[in-house]
């Protein structure tokens, strides 16, 4: 089956995309949703899917309607995987859907399929995954070496279960003074009222390129898994795993839902936990990567993007 795939983010480029590839599908990956380029494509790849993700600076106005042009054009079977549901269902993935107009949602959030399906889409759910490809260990470097590591964007207005994600497991940490690294973006622009602590500028390293994520993973003792709902997990949950890095996470329903803590990750529920699972697991080495290995080997078992691309291909066949 031959999958064009357009966008430019090297998360769904390196995920998704590689999935379908090792599911047997020819992809092209078009980091442009330009008219004249889509055309090209079309006429020299002549492609029997249509594939686009997300929200991010290739989706303008024009190029959501190129996309909806082009595909009603060709009479393509669109797949549009919506992986801002449901936080940012109402502001970014229905404009999508209306404009670039898809014949297939995806959801990461199951709550969202009836949206769709209200629509007209045909709809069904796609969690994250890893690519044990790409999301693979790295030789560790001075600069991401550390204690403890957070990859992660800092909210804006902080709603949902994310911030509280975030009072049990960073809190008590910059609070105590433990050796942590913070990457990403807007944790330099925090107010302590909104988010109810204080990030002091040296724990703070600034935006990570994501070709960058894996060499953190690989360099810290511990990533912080922040989690933004208790009933779904975030995509560098199964990207830390894969590339070998012993995670402590949130104690949700989600992270019991896929894992074993104690077996694959270690859970908190609480900020004095989070404080006697870090303690611990600073002071027991040989504990901490046996149970990172254990975690690594079973996200590529069972969570890899290629399970997910077969996953969707099933549903497109109706197996």
């Amino acid at each position: 089956m031959r999958v064009l795939f357009v966008d430019r983010d090297p998360q769904y480029i390196n995920g998704i995309a590689e999935g379908l590839r090792q599911a047997g599908c020819e992809v092209a990956v078009l980091k442009t949703a330009d008219e004249e380029e889509l055309e090209i494509t079309y006429e020299l790849f002549r492609p029997q899917i249509l594939f686009t993700t997300g929200w991010n600076s290739l989706h303008t106005k024009e190029n959501l309607e190129n996309l909806g042009r082009f595909t009603e054009k060709h009479g393509l079977v669109h797949v549009y995987w919506a992986t801002e549901d449901p936080r940012w269902t109402k502001e970014w993935s229905l404009p999508f859907v209306k404009a670039a107009k898809p014949t297939h949602v995806f959801t990461i959030d199951p709550g969202s399929i009836p949206i769709y399906k209200k629509m007209g889409k045909v709809s069904g759910y796609l969690t994250w995954a890893c690519n044990p490809d790409y999301h693979r260990s790295a030789a560790p470097r001075d600069e991401y070496k550390c204690d403890i590591a957070v990859v992660a964007t800092a909210g804006i207005t902080w709603q949902g279960y994310r911030k509280e994600s975030v009072r049990i497991l960073i809190k008590p940490l910059l609070e105590r003074g433990y050796n942590i690294k913070i990457w990403g973006k807007r944790w330099d622009k925090q107010e302590p009222g909104k988010l109810g602590f204080s990030v002091p500028g040296k724990n703070v390293y600034g935006k990570l390129p994501y070709e960058e994520t894996n060499a953190v993973y690989s360099s810290a003792k511990i990533v912080l898994g922040i989690q933004s709902r208790t009933d779904e997990l975030t995509a560098r949950t199964f990207e830390i795993m894969s590339a070998g890095g012993f995670m402590l996470a949130p104690d949700i329903p989600a992270i019991r839902n896929y894992f074993k803590p104690g077996r694959h990750l270690a859970v908190s529920g609480s900020e004095k936990e989070t404080i006697k699972m870090v303690d611990h697991y600073l002071k027991h080495d040989e504990e901490r990567h046996r149970i990172a290995e254990q975690g690594r080997k079973e996200v590529i078992k069972n969570h890899t993007y290629r399970h997910r691309a077969e996953e969707l291909l099933s549903f497109l066949e109706g197996k």
